[in-house]
């Protein structure tokens, strides 16, 4: 049972890391949402399909946003605690700092396990989502953008149709025109033909009746070029299937064949598995890197209680607490070492126990080390931190040594 102190300390908490959530999240996405305007709108695709995609960030956003509010959340909380005295009643009434930190661990508890189903399936799912998604506007447009007896260019397709039904589905008289690939290029005619759509992870389907398909290799090389390049091939068909290139139409490709789209329980299948029997595009240390880098971003949360709340103490007598910004300072710098860490260890310069877990190690000996030593040593108000004086005085240098202020 939480007592009273419990969720006042819980209380004051939450509203900052909620707001900071809030925010960091609306900005998060306001960002990439500019990019997937710009994605679905230059295909003609719809409204609804741009909040489809942002809601598949919304999970990769979280995992960035918890973590990042959850600390500011405690600097923020026991910031106001300590400038308004309200931690020196505490102390005065003998509730030290590990007992002040005890409701803060169990919310940090709570705060991983929902950071571990993020990384563990939610982001997982939602990358591949929105990968998908991305693949297959492209597709949709075809059927927004058809007019008859119009030629339309999406890519490297160029298409018209003679006529078309009010539905947009049925068609007349289609010309369809692809660079399919570096092979060569493709013609499609038919007399008549329907659009199927089959889902958002599968390009729409053209079915096609009484036509002729063209296949026009390019050539090799300059030999070919100058002299006979190679024939055509022409098929001529009573029905046909394609999609919008003029071949048969396929599905997105599968989840799995990046290490980023696995959930942790693969992760942890292939980390034991033979090298021949993972996927052709992941190397085994790909899969230690990815599994690493997402288990001490997890394990990082439990440790922020105790790097946060010495951080966040007001010094008595000191002229400014610059606690947050040192603490928001260090957190960047560690996640950012986190990050080159995991680049190393994904590229095989490095293994992941030094990149990834050696760091780690060091952030937690660093930081339950200045807790113990902060809530052990009784505050004397009669000094200012040695941090904040040494900061105020290479402030002070600096302004002093300024042209203006030194004239």
């Amino acid at each position: 049972m939480l007592g009273t102190l419990d969720r006042y300390v819980l209380g004051q908490v939450l509203r900052p890391m909620l707001a900071a959530i809030l925010i960091t999240l609306l900005a998060l996405l306001a960002e990439r949402a500019l990019r997937v305007v710009d994605l679905v709108i230059g295909w003609r695709g719809s409204l609804a399909i741009v909040f489809e995609m942002l809601s598949y960030l919304v999970p990769h956003y979280m995992v960035v946003a918890l973590p990042a509010a959850f600390f500011l959340g405690i600097m923020l909380a026991i910031g106001r605690l300590s400038r308004e005295g309200e931690l020196d009643a505490m102390r005065a009434a003998g509730i030290g700092l590990a007992r002040i930190a005890r409701p803060l661990v169990l919310l940090a508890t709570g705060v991983m396990v929902l950071h571990f189903i993020l990384v563990s399936h939610l982001q997982p799912f939602s990358r591949y989502a929105y990968r998908a998604a991305a693949f297959a506007v492209t597709n949709a447009s075809f059927q927004t953008l058809l007019r008859p007896q119009q030629f339309i260019t999406l890519g490297r397709n160029t298409y018209r149709v003679e006529a078309l039904e009010a539905e947009g589905e049925r068609f007349a008289g289609i010309f369809l025109y692809s660079e399919a690939n570096e092979a060569g290029s493709v013609t499609v005619t038919a007399a008549a033909g329907e659009i199927e759509s089959r889902g958002a992870l599968v390009p729409l389907v053209l079915h096609l009746q009484n036509g002729v398909q063209q296949f026009v290799p390019r050539p090799m090389d300059q030999t070919e070029a100058s002299g006979n390049p190679p024939p055509p091939l022409t098929l001529r068909f009573g029905s046909f299937t394609s999609d919008l290139s003029g071949t048969e139409p396929e599905p997105f490709r599968p989840r799995g064949e990046n290490e980023r789209e696995l959930t942790i329980p693969e992760l942890f299948d292939l980390l034991w598995a033979p090298a021949e029997t993972l996927p052709e595009e992941i190397d085994p240390w790909e899969i230690e890197a990815e599994l690493s880098a997402r288990l001490v971003r997890n394990l990082t949360i439990l440790v922020l209680p105790f790097f946060a709340l010495p951080m966040a103490l007001s010094p008595r007598r000191a002229k400014r607490s610059y606690g947050l910004l040192v603490g928001i300072v260090l957190l960047v710098g560690y996640n950012q070492l986190v990050n080159t860490g995991e680049a190393l260890a994904d590229d095989a310069k490095l293994s992941h126990w030094l990149s990834l877990w050696l760091p780690f190690l060091c952030f937690v000996t660093l930081s339950v080390g200045y807790f113990v030593r902060t809530a052990r040593r009784v505050p004397d108000p009669g000094r200012s931190s040695l941090l904040g004086a040494t900061i105020d005085g290479l402030v002070g240098t600096f302004l002093r040594r300024l042209p203006w202020r030194a004239a």
